[in-house]
């Protein structure tokens, strides 16, 4: 099986329909790189630094993202699932036509990405970086946002009955919340924003 880096060198940072199985690309600096039809397997990107990297139609399944800087990445078709993205820097990304799924993206930074008609299902995104984000279409199912950073987000018209609230970050005026789909047992983490105590 092909090294990572030794393709990326290979193919001058366009790679296209390879697999890759328990390849460790911890602490690389990879630049500009584009991935196209590939799959990963147990890969490691652990604090990889690229300052413009793009993955489209990729399939990722138990790969570490752990404190990687992929701030301006582009991700289009792709699915994660069952991976690591703890610490991940993926501020200014655009996300489109995306489904993560039993991933742990806790402290994970998106901030002022754009993300589009994108699924993250049984997700631990605790303490996360949401913040300012551009949404179109995005599904949340059973998501943990546990103090979760949202300010500036808009979050009408998405499905939050599933998750749990804990503790979010909203702005002074709770903006960010409001139009949101919540369910009833969620009312005490919600009120507990306003300085409500249910009784």
């Amino acid at each position: 099986m092909a090294a990572i880096a030794d393709v990326i060198e290979a193919c001058d940072g366009e790679v296209s329909s390879f697999s890759f199985v328990a390849d460790d690309l911890s602490g690389y600096h990879l630049g500009h790189i584009e991935f196209e039809d590939c799959s990963f397997e147990e890969c490691s990107f652990a604090e990889v630094r690229s300052d413009r990297i793009s993955f489209e139609r990729c399939t990722f399944v138990g790969c570490d993202f752990s404190n990687a800087h992929l701030h301006t990445s582009f991700w289009r078709d792709c699915e994660l699932r069952e991976s690591r993205l703890v610490g991940c820097d993926l501020h200014h990304s655009y996300l489109v036509r995306n489904s993560l799924t039993d991933c742990v993206a806790s402290f994970v930074n998106l901030a002022e990405s754009k993300i589009e008609q994108t699924t993250l299902r049984s997700c631990d995104l605790h303490e996360a970086s949401l913040a300012q984000l551009r949404l179109k279409r995005l599904t949340l199912d059973s998501c943990d946002l546990t103090r979760a950073e949202l300010f500036g987000t808009r979050l009408r018209g998405i499905d939050l009955s599933s998750c749990v609230l804990a503790g979010l970050r909203l702005s002074d005026t709770l903006a960010e919340i409001r139009g949101a789909k919540v369910g009833i047992d969620q009312a005490p983490d919600l009120m507990g924003l306003l300085g409500v105590k249910l009784v």
